[in-house]
């Protein structure tokens, strides 16, 4: 049985072979209902587990509203699993972001709004992450991937606190990375 991670991976790698209509199909598809055939091909390749579809229906619309747009030959893989998502949801998905000199860094999906995420309750968590990935993704740099191994840990393991405590702190040590370099900067031009 492949791992998390190797499900994933493939189901990235899959994302970037779709052609504009399929991917914006899977982006329109509603959890819990029909599908779609690309959907369901996928699921066939991957033996994804029946009982868990509508999560893996979740996993797969987020990782297609996350995905580069365009043909398939001009888009770079999602998936980086270096790159975390609470990273991602801070920094906006792109990896050179700092915050101007002197300024407290602001992430890129409000605190409050991340804390409200925080605080739900494990079965309201895949509207409100379907949410903070549109957003992400308008805001999201072109072949900046991140961690898609975290959105599936969040809709599969809900009653687990690891992969909610892992983005928390993957978002606050990106945000306070960047507010620990502005105030060096800081400290410098005094």
């Amino acid at each position: 049985m492949p791992s998390l991670n190797d499900t994933v991976t493939a189901i990235a790698t899959r994302l970037l072979t779709l052609d504009p209509g399929p991917l914006a199909e899977l982006r329109r598809m509603e959890p819990g209902g029909a599908g779609t055939p690309v959907f369901w091909r996928l699921a066939a390749e991957q033996d994804l587990p029946r009982a868990k579809t509508d999560a893996w229906m979740r996993i797969v619309r987020i990782m297609a509203i996350l995905s580069d747009k365009g043909a398939p030959e001009t888009r770079k893989p999602l998936h980086d699993w270096k790159r975390p998502l609470g990273a991602a949801l801070a920094d906006g998905g792109d990896t050179e972001w700092t915050p101007p000199p002197g300024d407290d860094p602001s992430p890129v999906l409000s605190e409050a709004r991340f804390t409200r995420f925080l605080a739900l309750p494990p079965e309201d968590r895949g509207e409100a992450l379907e949410r903070m990935a549109r957003a992400l993704a308008r805001r999201r740099q072109p072949g900046h991937g991140l961690d898609c191994a975290d959105i599936a840990k969040l809709l599969l393991f809900g009653g687990d606190p690891a992969p909610v405590q892992k983005l928390a702190r993957d978002f606050y040590n990106r945000l306070d990375g960047a507010k620990r370099r502005a105030d060096k900067e800081k400290e410098g031009t005094a």
